[in-house]
C-alpha cells in the first residue's frame, strides 16, 4: 500500500472506531434506559397487584356489610310492621274504651 492509501485507510478507520464508540455509547444509554424502565414497569406491576388484593379483600367486605345491613333492614321492616299492628290493635281498644265510657255516662245520665 501506498503512504497516501495508509493515510485514508487510518483516517477511515479512525473514523469508524470514534463511530463505533459514540454508537455504542448511545446503544448503551438506551440499554440502561430499558433497563430503567422495565424495573419501573415491574415495580409498578408488583404495586397493582398487591393494590389489586387490597381492593378485592375491601370489595368482599363491603359485599358482607352490605348483606347485613339488608339483613338487619328486613328484620326492622318485620319489626315495625308488628309495631303498627299493635299500635293499631291498641287505637281500637282504646276507641272501644271511649265508646264504652260515653255509652256509661249516657246511662248514667238517664238513670
Amino acid at each position: 500500500m501506498t503512504q497516501q492509501a495508509e493515510k485514508l485507510h487510518d483516517q477511515d478507520g479512525g473514523e469508524s472506531l470514534m463511530m463505533t464508540e459514540i454508537g455504542k455509547a448511545q446503544t448503551d444509554s438506551v440499554v440502561s434506559s430499558v433497563e430503567s424502565m422495565l424495573a419501573d414497569a415491574a415495580r409498578i406491576q408488583t404495586q397493582c397487584k398487591e393494590r389489586s388484593t387490597e381492593l378485592a379483600a375491601a370489595a368482599v367486605e363491603l359485599h358482607e356489610e352490605t348483606q347485613s345491613l339488608r339483613e338487619q333492614c328486613q328484620a326492622t321492616q318485620l319489626d315495625m310492621a308488628r309495631l303498627r299492628r299493635t299500635l293499631d290493635e291498641l287505637m281500637d281498644t282504646k276507641h272501644a274504651y271511649e265508646a264504652r265510657e260515653r255509652q256509661t255516662r249516657k246511662l248514667s245520665k238517664q238513670l
